[in-house]
C-alpha cells in the first residue's frame, strides 16, 4: 500500500484532504509504519497544488455573484413566489429566502458565506419566518 500511495502523490493530481486522510486509514490498520506515513504526509503536503484547488474554488464563487446579479437585474414577475421551494444545489446567501415543508425561511449565513444545506439540515443558517 505504500508504494501505491507514494505513486498516487508522485502523480500530483490528488486533492490534499483526500491523501492524507487515506495515509491516516491505511496508518490506522497496520499497512503502513509510522515512519512510512510520516514520509508520505510530508510528500503530500509538499507535492499538493492547493493553489488550483483555491483558484478553483474562487472562480466558481465569481461565477455564482455573476449569475446572482443577472437574476437580479431581471424584472420580477407578478406570480412568482416570494419564499421559493428550497432548490437543492443551489447556493444561497444572507437575504436569500425558500421554503421548505410548509414553513419560510431567511439564510442567516455569514455576509460571503454560502450556505447549500436545506433549512432542516442546517438550521444554524436559516430563520423561520412567522
Amino acid at each position: 500500500m505504500y508504494d501505491i500511495l507514494k505513486r498516487v502523490i508522485g502523480t500530483g493530481s490528488y486533492k490534499l484532504a483526500n491523501v492524507l486522510q487515506k495515509i491516516d486509514n491505511v496508518w490506522a490498520e497496520g499497512e503502513i509504519t509510522d515512519a512510512q506515513r510520516d514520509e508520505l504526509r510530508t510528500m503530500a503536503q509538499n507535492g499538493a497544488n492547493t493553489v488550483g484547488e483555491v483558484d478553483m474554488l474562487a472562480w466558481m464563487a465569481d461565477m455564482d455573484r455573476r449569475m446572482r446579479a443577472m437574476e437580479a437585474a431581471q424584472q420580477v414577475k407578478p406570480d412568482q413566489e416570494e419564499y421559493p421551494a428550497y432548490a437543492e444545489g443551489k447556493w444561497y446567501y444572507a437575504g436569500d429566502k425558500c421554503s421548505e415543508n410548509g414553513k419560510n425561511y431567511t439564510c442567516t449565513a455569514p455576509e460571503g458565506v454560502v450556505c447549500v444545506w436545506s433549512p432542516s439540515t442546517y438550521p444554524a443558517y436559516w430563520k423561520e419566518e412567522v
